[in-house]
């Protein structure tokens, strides 16, 4: 990841969520772009009140964090007057974006009723990883990373690529969920894309796993739970379980993966 684009709204959230950025990814030569839209904020944080031209602002923010990159990194300011969608559109193809990260103050950032999300709308109409990264989450080095996955498409070799370099880079453990609620019985097709899967990862730590008899997004929290899981990582392409994973309602259990636990959202 060279080329990183953070979209902000002078928010606490999206000022946590630029640090994190860059606590995540301290080698040289990375390029974050700080990427402010004057269309209505995504954020539903609205405790931080614009009192000055957004220029202005975005140009304090970059001498801020200029004072905690790392060396040889450089931060960028980006604004954009017109759609929100178009503009990322735009920075992501100008600029070469290898990975998006956005930040959310939602329980929920997938949930059905949050009509017009911008966080929604860059998972399902930008061709680029993103990084959702939740409200209550403490940014932190990922140590173990769950790949979520049924086995039903075919993959490809360049977003098990981005998998790979994600995981190597954080010197983490990949752990491959499948989730069923019969058993973990695979078809001939299923078997093809799970031997891919082992290929694909076999240059860096991982196992395979399965939890049945859950429904989606309780299985997950019991992994989580189980295995410490600190970042899931999702194929956007299967829409089975971007619907039962990310746009479920929120579990109604005091613990709630959606609030603290970031979601990379890889393209096929």
């Amino acid at each position: 990841m060279k080329h990183i684009l953070i979209p902000v709204d002078f928010s606490s959230q999206s000022w946590n969520t630029a640090l994190c950025a860059i606590n995540l990814y301290k080698s040289p030569r990375v390029h974050f772009y700080l990427f402010f839209s004057e269309e209505l904020d995504y954020s539903a944080d609205h405790e931080t009140t614009i009192c000055e031209p957004p220029t202005q602002q975005l140009t304090s923010w970059v001498k801020k964090l200029d004072k905690v990159i790392a060396g040889g990194q450089t931060i960028i300011p980006l604004t954009w007057k017109s759609d929100f969608i178009g503009g990322m559109r735009k920075a992501v193809a100008d600029n070469h974006i290898d990975l998006i990260v956005m930040s959310t103050s939602y329980p929920n950032i997938f949930s059905e009723f949050l009509q017009g999300s911008h966080v929604r709308e860059v998972i399902t109409r930008l061709k680029c990883p993103v990084l959702i990264v939740p409200r209550e989450f403490y940014c932190k080095s990922p140590e173990q990373v769950v790949l979520i996955t049924d086995y039903n498409f075919n993959h490809r070799a360049e977003p098990t690529s981005i998998i790979n370099n994600f995981v190597q880079k954080a010197d983490a453990h990949l752990n491959v969920l499948q989730l069923s609620k019969t058993g973990n019985a695979l078809s001939e097709t299923q078997q093809t894309n799970k031997t891919f899967l082992q290929s694909a990862f076999d240059s860096i730590p991982h196992s395979f796993h399965f939890v049945m008899e859950k429904t989606m997004d309780e299985a997950l929290q019991f992994f989580i739970d189980i295995q410490k899981v600190d970042i899931v990582v999702l194929f956007a392409k299967n829409i089975n379980l971007s619907e039962n994973i990310l746009f479920s309602p929120a579990l109604t259990e005091e613990k709630d993966y959606h609030k603290n636990i970031p979601f990379l959202i890889v393209h096929e």
